[in-house]
């Protein structure tokens, strides 16, 4: 059992925080004009592709000759570049993106995953419909409280079981819950999950990989 110490120590300690893992979340300007001609793009991929989500390597939705995709890539050009930019990556850093579209229907949803093969990984929220009310579930069933969110899963395996209750280190699982305009990147050997979306209308986003060109800079 511990004793109190009969004055207050005359060192002060330092906590330091090791190995972050880290989400950048941004907003981008304009996608109120931007996500109407976004989401005509996907549905029209969508009824010429089966499987769409699926099939994602089929085409390179980033690469395509369209207004909307275009203003959508220099987002998330700028969106990379800030991100090195706050991890330290302040020299020339080429990279190359491929994306494609999501459209998820009622109860549409994407089981945990990562993406290999890649350096970053990021979705871009198109059109995400307001949920139905939470109602109680099944033992078992997951409610519709985070229908639509995202939930991102702490990479050091089973740390969890080690905390305490209220460390952070009991925090397994990072939810977010996005809007349209909302655009996620991350690293991507980070585990992460898409919850069910329990609306009529289907949620459409676009989602992409994030590839490094080599060059002798990016060696330690």
């Amino acid at each position: 059992m511990a004793t109190p110490m009969s004055s207050a120590p005359t060192w002060t300690p330092t906590l330091v925080r090791l190995w972050p893992t880290l989400i950048s979340r941004a907003r981008l300007a304009a996608h109120e004009r931007h996500n109407p001609g976004l989401i005509a793009l996907a549905e029209r991929l969508d009824s010429d592709t089966e499987q769409i989500t699926s099939r994602y390597q089929a085409l390179d939705v980033l690469a395509m000759d369209h207004d909307d995709v275009r203003w959508l890539r220099a987002g998330i050009d700028q969106v990379i570049d800030r991100y090195l930019r706050g991890v330290g990556v302040d020299y020339g850093v080429r990279w190359d993106v491929r994306g494609w579209a999501n459209i998820n229907r009622r109860g549409d949803y994407h089981s945990p995953h990562n993406h290999g093969w890649s350096y970053l990984s990021g979705t871009y929220y198109v059109r995400v419909p307001e949920q139905p009310p939470a109602q109680a579930s099944p033992p078992g069933e997951a409610g519709t409280r985070d229908a639509a969110a995202i939930s991102f899963y702490d990479p050091r395996g089973a740390v969890n079981m080690l905390a305490c209750d209220g460390e952070i280190l009991s925090q397994h699982e990072f939810r977010v819950r996005p809007s349209a305009g909302t655009l996620l990147l991350w690293n991507s050997f980070l585990n992460h999950s898409v919850h069910p979306n329990m609306a009529e209308i289907t949620r459409v986003s676009i989602s992409f990989n994030v590839a490094l060109r080599w060059t002798e800079e990016l060696t330690s």
